[in-house]
């Protein structure tokens, strides 16, 4: 057994940092759809809790969530089996695990007497911490059952839900059947899946080859395609149609990435010199599929020149000019087409090639157009077209010219204080950063802030905001690596944020009028006022809030007239100023008014009747503008000092058909309003002749 858990050593790295964290164990558990069922694969994340899970087994429930995208209430729950899933007895082992190495150790891990590593000699960091026996059988038997499917299977650690719906949507619960009268907690784990979330598996992509001398370096990005490929597998052809698998044991990753999102594994093949190879990956899943072959990439190994220059010295003559020096052993003459020279603005490139044709006797050579920073490499080309490049090597010419001033600067500043400069990126090749300066008067000397170059064309800041003066001034200047500052940048202006209300209007004097109350107040002194907000309140009602009645607009307003109070009591008062920003003042004090209602002229009333002989009746009408009346009283009397009420109507009556008339009479007719507030007005008076 210990030959088996060599071989899956190296994959232990992969899991260790789910071990750092203490916290409650728990059933960790991942799914595949297929076009016909769901398959399910789970594992408790800590040795003892797994032993002790192994021993109970698991349950599964599955709760049906929706049908057809119509949600099921109450959820329909189901337990997929009533005995608990535990490892198969070893007997059912043997077959699976006499052809897999995977299955042979999951079966150690679970039964054997002894459990025992061997470590190699290597630089594995972390991984000497898994000395427990416990600890090894948990770690080996997790990564065991990761390649192989049905040794999950067998240890009860995976199902395949067969009788899963098209248009139905899951929720599994794994739970260990723990007994009542076991202590220890296992969370349960849970997954939400679907039929309808069926996917074909990808082909893997960034599949790269770099052909050397007598080997190929295979790499590609794992990290992609993390969630669904576990391991993978190569194959190689010689004529792109017929593909071996190269790889023995499938290839995992065997490292985090310190970024997360670059990993890549690689893979070294040795392969004869002149002759093309195609080579491919296929992802395998934690459910036993193999997905599609990548595109294939190819090339040929080529015998390496074993020479490669060195660039020895290095002459600077003018500030626009250098001669490049370099050692080349004499005996790879005869095995070159000559040298070139490549440039680059960064040790990293990309680099292009500014001289070439250069003799294969060539020891220097004079290149002209310096920038202001330089890397060159030489390369000697293989007669078999092989290259062998020479590390680079930096020139830079004497530098007294400063880079141009920044430009394209804005900023925004948020109310807490929190400033971002911006600006357009220079275009300097020796460009080393920027100093940047302020000040709270455009004519007074600006304070750098930057104590250092500082990197980048985004810079963030807090200042203070509550001070006097309303606007920042900020300018900037550009670095090289020779230390030259630019001339100052355009001024920015950078409006502060207002975070300072108005002052209060002061509500000095009232009128009350028949069209309604008068109110004067003293504006707002703050000089961003922008309007001026009136609030009414009725007293009458104790849970009344304040009603908006008046926002002017006009920062010199200071009378306005409130004609919309509609019943007689106490009504109260206030005020409040606007700033620009949408900033409220205090509110004014409060003035308290009392209200009786509206007087009705007689102008207001329009009261008239028509004699229909004919007919034997006299026509009343009458019209009230923009008054709220509860009751008409209709007075009548044959004098007109002498008249008595006659009929009473509702408030939205307009009219009456007097029809108790004698011929030959004269009537006097009064018309009395009933207004909401309960007061009266005066009795219009109309004389018709019957």
């Amino acid at each position: 057994m210990k030959k088996h858990i060599l071989i899956v050593f190296v994959l232990l790295t992969a899991i260790l940092k789910a071990q750092e964290v203490a916290k409650t164990p728990a059933v960790q558990v991942i799914s595949r759809t297929l076009e016909n069922k769901v398959l399910l694969r789970w594992a408790v994340d800590a040795p003892i809790a797994w032993k002790k899970a192994n021993a109970y087994g698991f349950l599964i429930e599955r709760s049906t969530i929706s049908k057809n995208g119509e949600a099921v209430i109450p959820i329909e729950k189901k337990q997929l089996f009533t005995t608990p899933l535990k490892p198969k007895p070893l007997a059912e082992w043997e077959s699976l695990a006499t052809t897999d190495q995977n299955a042979a150790v999951l079966a150690q891990a679970l039964y054997g007497d002894s459990f025992e590593t061997t470590v190699p000699n290597d630089n594995l960091g972390a991984i000497y911490a898994i000395n427990d026996e416990l600890e090894q059988r948990f770690t080996f038997a997790l990564l065991a059952a990761e390649q192989n499917y049905e040794a999950a299977k067998l240890a009860g650690w995976a199902f395949e839900d067969n009788t899963a719906i098209l248009g139905e949507n899951y929720l599994y619960t794994i739970s260990v059947a723990i007994p009542h009268e076991e202590s220890i907690l296992i969370e349960n784990g849970t997954i939400y899946t679907s039929l309808d979330m069926y996917e074909e598996l990808p082909k893997p992509i960034g599949f790269i080859g770099s052909f050397e001398d007598s080997r190929v370096t295979l790499r590609w990005n794992f990290h992609l395609l993390q969630h669904l490929y576990t391991n993978y597998v190569i194959e190689r052809s010689d004529n792109n149609q017929n593909f071996e698998q190269l790889n023995g044991v499938p290839i995992f990753n065997a490292q985090d990435s310190k970024d997360g999102k670059s990993s890549s594994l690689s893979y070294t093949d040795s392969i004869p010199n002149n002759k093309t190879f195609y080579y491919r990956i296929k992802g395998k899943t934690a459910f036993g599929e193999t997905g599609p072959a990548s595109a294939s990439t190819s090339g040929k190994a080529m015998q390496s020149l074993g020479f490669a220059p060195r660039i020895s010295k290095k002459e600077i003559p003018t500030d626009t000019t250098a001669i490049l020096y370099w050692d080349f052993d004499e005996k790879g003459n005869d095995l070159i087409t000559g040298f070139e020279v490549r440039r680059a603005n960064t040790d990293s490139g990309p680099f292009e090639t500014v001289k070439k044709n250069i003799p294969a006797i060539e020891r220097k050579t004079t290149i002209n157009g310096l920038k202001r920073v330089n890397y060159f490499t030489i390369v000697a080309f293989c007669k078999n077209g092989v290259e062998s490049e020479s590390y680079t090597a930096l020139v830079q010419p004497v530098d007294s010219t400063p880079p141009a001033p920044p430009t394209g600067l804005n900023a925004v500043m948020d109310t807490m204080g929190i400033i971002q400069l911006n600006w357009d990126k220079n275009e300097e090749e020796d460009l080393n950063g920027y100093r940047i300066f302020t000040s709270n008067n455009p004519e007074a000397e600006f304070n750098e802030v930057t104590k250092t170059t500082f990197k980048g064309e985004a810079f963030v800041d807090t200042i203070p905001i509550k001070n006097l003066n309303q606007k920042l001034y900020f300018k900037l200047k550009a670095e090289d690596q020779r230390y030259n500052r630019s001339l100052f940048s355009e001024l920015l202006i950078v409006d502060k944020p207002d975070v300072t209300p108005p002052s209060p209007p002061v509500i000095k004097d009232y009128k009350i009028t028949n069209e309604g109350v008068q109110i004067s107040w003293i504006p707002s002194s703050s000089e961003d006022v922008v309007s001026h907000v009136l609030f009414r309140k009725a007293n009458a009602d104790t849970n009344a809030l304040w009603e908006q009645i008046k926002e002017s607009k006009i920062a010199t307003d200071s009378i306005y007239i409130d004609k919309t109070i509609a019943a007689a009591g106490l009504y109260t008062y206030t005020m409040v100023a606007k700033d620009k920003v949408g900033l409220e003042s205090a509110p004014t004090d409060a003035l308290t008014i009392t209200w009786n209602g509206k007087i009705i002229l007689e102008d207001d009333i329009k009261f008239s009747g028509t004699v229909d002989r004919e007919l034997r009746f006299i026509n009343l009408s009458w019209k009230i503008k923009n008054i709220d009346v509860l009751e008409y009283r209709l007075y009548r009397g044959i004098k007109e000092n002498d008249l008595k009420l006659y009929k009473t109507f509702d408030g939205i009556s307009k009219g009456y058909n007097d029809t108790n008339l004698e011929i030959n009479s004269d009537y006097w007719y009064g018309l009395q309003l009933v207004l909401t507030s309960g007061r009266t007005s005066l009795i219009k008076v109309i004389n018709l002749k019957y």
